[in-house]
Formats: structure tokens, C-alpha cells, sequence
């Protein structure tokens, strides 16, 4: 993986127990005592510049791979490669149903992509009605194995993904469980298009746009027949992941977004 893949698929709490850190996750942040100063440092576990950290006592800053070199006195490859090999996130997936029901209505976006009300109702997608975490946002009902686990949201203003600190997309692709493994899936990391595809008449699924696959993505996708991963210009590491992890018949296909972000 190049670095910033490896810094997306790490566990964060699990790398710095590996470290001797004493880890305490709030939200999206890990706290945990500085290795320059021994204060108070936070680091990001999830999200973007999930792995980077930064001590507002001694002012350092840096990123996981980094931490690793200073305490165990190891260069950048024996550094990037214990991370990869015994810190990848391995929690389990949600079991419980999401009793939470959030009202979605179909929003003037979704009609300025050319997405047609009726799949958006299929599939549960939608802005919500009244205040909710999710407010301003075009959100994406997830399900596994039928049940529904989360809602997932894209901010319209600025395209900003969010979603509740339960749910790790890492673990999921976007409508796996809809599935016919004997035809042929599209996958691609943009949600939208991936909404498109399926109002097309095409199967396809999403990993929520993150910028890499994690094994248990692969693990759904090797339950696939066949598979055309569809990249932008941008996404070369994840056509290098799926040559090393893939063990289906796939293709490989460039192409402009279908959707952008919400106007």
C-alpha cells in the first residue's frame, strides 16, 4: 500500500497498543500520553486524516507511520509494514437492527443528477425531514444482510461524508446484500454514482467513497462472479489493491464521475 492507504486501514487504538500507548477513544479522537512530552495528545481514528496527531502542549505533529519509527527505533518500510501487518482494523460488524427512521424525501439535487424518485425510494435514499445528525444532507439508508444497520450522509454544501461513530464503512460495501453474484457488479467509491448505476438497471456497490479497500471489502467482493471496478484518474491505488486481493474474474474501467457533489 502507499502510506496514505496504509494510514486509512489501520485500526488506530489497536496501533498504539502495539506501541505501548494507553489509547481512550472520544468520537473520532484517541487520546493518548505524548511520546515526546508526556502530555495529553489526540489522534484521529477514523475519517479524514484519520491517523494523524498532534500535541497542543509540545506542538509535534505527525502520523501513525511516524509514531511507530520514533518509539520502536525502526525505519519507515519495518515501520509501514508492522502497522499493515498486525493493526488493520478488525472490529466486529453491527448486529442489531437500527431502530432509528428517519424520514427521506426526495431533494432537487437527486433530480438535477438525473436520478429517478422511484430507485431513490427502492433503495432509501434521501434528505431527511426535520432536524436530525443528518440534516443537510443527501443520506444513504445502509442495510446488511436485509436489516437496516445506519444511515449514511453527504453533506450538500461541501460533499462532507458523515455518518454515526457505530458504523465503519471499512466493513461494509454500499447495497452488497441486494446483490445477484451471478451477474455482473459495477463497483465505484462515488456514492452517487453508484445510485446511478442501479437506476440504469445495472448492480453495482460503493465502499463510501473512502480512498482505498479494506480485506473485508475484498472479502464481499471475492463472493462475486464478475466485477467492473470503474476509477477516476485519481484512484490508481486502489486498481493495484484489487491486482493483489482480487480472485474473481474483473475489469478495470476509467471514467469520469457520473454524479459530483450534491449542487
Amino acid at each position: 500500500m502507499k502510506y496514505l492507504a496504509t494510514l486509512q486501514s489501520v485500526d488506530t487504538v489497536k496501533a498504539l497498543g502495539l506501541i505501548n500507548l494507553e489509547a481512550a477513544q472520544q468520537g473520532a479522537y484517541v487520546k493518548y500520553p505524548c511520546h515526546k512530552c508526556g502530555k495529553q495528545a489526540v489522534i484521529k481514528a477514523y475519517g479524514e486524516k484519520k491517523n494523524l496527531w498532534y500535541c497542543p502542549d509540545c506542538k509535534g505533529s505527525g502520523h501513525i507511520i511516524s509514531l511507530v519509527m520514533d518509539i520502536n527505533q525502526c525505519d519507515w518500510n519495518t515501520a509501514k509494514k508492522t502497522l499493515e501487518e498486525k493493526a488493520c482494523f478488525t472490529a466486529g460488524k453491527i448486529t442489531k437492527e437500527l431502530t432509528l427512521n428517519y424520514e427521506l424525501e426526495y431533494d432537487k439535487r437527486l433530480e438535477h443528477q438525473s436520478i429517478n424518485a422511484d430507485i431513490c425510494q427502492k433503495l432509501g435514499v434521501g434528505k431527511p425531514k426535520g432536524k436530525t445528525m443528518l440534516s443537510g444532507t443527501i443520506a444513504f439508508t445502509v442495510t446488511d444482510e436485509g436489516k437496516k444497520i445506519a444511515y449514511y450522509g453527504i453533506r450538500i454544501r461541501d460533499g462532507k461524508h458523515i455518518f454515526h461513530n457505530s458504523f465503519n464503512p471499512e466493513l461494509y460495501l454500499l447495497y452488497a446484500d441486494r446483490i445477484d453474484p451471478e451477474k455482473e457488479v459495477y463497483f465505484t467509491t462515488d456514492m452517487l454514482d453508484c445510485l446511478k448505476h442501479w437506476d440504469a438497471g445495472k448492480q453495482a456497490v460503493c465502499n463510501f467513497g473512502l480512498p482505498y479497500l479494506s480485506q473485508e471489502h475484498f472479502k464481499l467482493m471475492n463472493k462475486f462472479l464478475i466485477i467492473s471496478i470503474c476509477l477516476k484518474d485519481h484512484e490508481e491505488e486502489i486498481a493495484f489493491q484489487a491486482l493483489k486481493n482480487l480472485q474473481i474474474y474483473f475489469r478495470i474501467l476509467r471514467e469520469e464521475s457520473l454524479s459530483g457533489v450534491p449542487q
